[in-house]
């Protein structure tokens, strides 16, 4: 009788709302369709909340790092070239041309929630930022580096910016001694200046490339122009001039180069 007891005490003591991966995808789908219909910023955001939430329960789950999350086409979810990282990230698109983002990290023992304090912004280009004031981007390459024995990851994302222009960026993500995420550091090398992080702004008309050569070592991008000289400054107007730039990994900072030729030989 005691054993029985003890029995019923455990399964009152278990979370009856735990479910299944496959359950949570599914439920994450739904969220995912919900938000391409809801006008309403006050709507979006409650489904936004929803879908953080449902994630983060998702993410506790010991096989979820590997799980591949197929049926989920609006949630970006790449891991690390060192597969020691995985990252999801979402954006909200409200109907002004503005975009929220969300954003989880994943470690294979830990979860990082990023959060935005009041709207996603363009970040500046010369300032650290803690992972509880992050400004909104979806990242689609993380690239580790590692020197004299740390690692840090330099992230290639897009963010819109809003219903004229759009903005791809190139950060670096770090952790500090209490184990939580900065993002910057001055590890970009333009030559006269160092940044924390590279921008680029083009107009939303365009296509810009932003991409990693593993082989050179190598950020290889379109070198971003005015379609016309009297639209200097007015980021609208700015597009690829079919010239490519990179960034060249030397130990570790990566060091601005003009003119490279953008053809991967692999």
């Amino acid at each position: 009788m005691k054993k029985h007891f003890l029995y019923i005490i455990l399964l009152l003591a278990l979370p009856l709302s735990a479910k299944t991966l496959p359950e949570s995808e599914t439920h994450l789908s739904s969220l995912f369709e919900a938000l391409k219909t809801m006008p309403e910023k006050e709507e979006c955001m409650n489904i936004h909340k929803q879908i953080e939430t449902e994630l983060i329960a998702a993410l506790q789950n010991d096989s979820s790092f590997n799980y591949p999350f197929a049926s989920l086409l609006f949630l970006g979810k790449i891991y690390s070239d060192d597969n020691l990282l995985r990252i999801y990230s979402w954006n909200v698109p409200f109907a002004d041309g503005t975009f929220f983002y969300g954003c989880i990290i994943q470690q294979k023992d830990k979860i990082h929630l990023l959060k935005i304090k009041e709207t996603a912004c363009k970040p500046p280009i010369n300032k650290q930022i803690s992972q509880d004031n992050w400004y909104g981007a979806l990242y689609f390459r993380a690239i580790p580096t590692v020197y004299k024995k740390k690692t840090y990851y330099t992230l290639l994302g897009w963010a819109g910016n809003d219903d004229l222009t759009n903005v791809k960026l190139i950060d670096a993500l770090s952790f500090d001694e209490m184990g939580k995420m900065q993002f910057g550091m001055p590890v970009f090398d333009m030559g006269k200046t160092t940044q924390h992080r590279v921008l680029f702004e083009y107009g939303d008309q365009y296509t810009m490339s932003l991409d990693y050569d593993k082989r050179k070592r190598q950020i290889i991008f379109d070198r971003l122009a005015p379609s016309s000289p009297k639209y200097e400054g007015l980021y609208t107007y700015y597009g690829p001039s079919f010239i490519y730039d990179a960034f060249q990994l030397k130990r570790k900072e990566w060091q601005f180069k003009e003119d490279v030729d953008a053809r991967n030989e692999e």
